[in-house]
């Protein structure tokens, strides 16, 4: 089902001894995927430990929801254990079937998705995904005296995915997501730019050529169904005045994200 590059096709890192470090790799150029082979890529990115892949903003690193594939992009991104990580669903018709919102809640997702934004939202009950994160809110609750609201978190994504990644947005699963750069380090818009150990670690490459750049914008939207209230938490592709106006204008005259 591979499209190889050269020698890049298959990959077999050698560790001490000669014995493999890291399975074998497989890297498919997305552009050149033919009908065939692109019918078999679900199957092909279900059972892969770990892949990079492209999205509509940099490229991630990750695979199928499980605690394994959690634990492996945590390895590679040598990132502390407990850090919350991002799930990536392949359209919005698999996070409503996933995820149970409120009326608000659903009418962000259809106004701010697909696009290059992270939703920040409660921890949905009973999700079986990745460690949930945190957000605290500051409120006064009576005269002289402040309060604090702490809400676990799930960060949720729908992109929309480049041309010659469109492939993906047929999955039928949610991706455990983060992008594929060590903690701290930029973000990388090319497959090129992903560092060659986080690379070595995948067994499964997918290259959609460079994607958008820009990171996601990370919007809180934890009070968002109780209170109509949200904050940005990270300004990437879209600015703060580019949401509110998303969340205010009629969701059947928005401009495309």
């Amino acid at each position: 089902m591979s499209v190889p590059r050269g020698e890049e096709g298959r990959v077999q890192a050698a560790g001490s001894g000669g014995a493999p470090a890291f399975p074998a790799q497989e890297r498919v150029d997305l552009a050149e995927l033919e009908p065939g082979s692109a019918a078999e890529l679900p199957l092909r990115l279900a059972t892969a430990r770990l892949a990079c892949f492209p999205t509509d903003t940099v490229y991630g690193i990750g695979g199928r929801l499980s605690p394994a594939t959690a634990a492996a992009v945590t390895a590679a991104k040598r990132r502390d254990r407990g850090k919350p990580l991002q799930v990536i669903f392949p359209n919005r018709e698999a996070l409503f079937a996933a995820v149970a919102l409120g009326r608000r809640l659903t009418d962000a997702c259809l106004r701010l998705l697909p696009g290059p934004v992270t939703l920040v939202i409660p921890y949905p009950e009973g999700f079986d995904g990745p460690p949930a994160g945190e957000v605290v809110h500051e409120q006064r609750r009576a005269i002289g005296a402040d309060g604090r609201i702490v809400v676990r978190t799930l960060g949720v994504r729908v992109p929309r995915w480049p041309t010659p990644a469109r492939v993906l947005g047929a999955l039928t699963f949610p991706l455990v997501s983060s992008s594929a750069n060590r903690s701290g380090a930029p973000a990388p818009a090319r497959l090129v730019d992903v560092d060659p150990g986080i690379l070595a670690a995948c067994d499964l490459v997918l290259d959609a050529g460079p994607a958008g750049g820009a990171a996601s914008t990370v919007v809180d939207l934890t009070l968002y169904e109780e209170r109509g209230r949200w904050r940005l938490l990270r300004e990437g592709a879209l600015t703060a005045d580019d949401v509110a106006e998303r969340l205010a204008r009629r969701r059947d005259d928005l401009p495309r994200v």
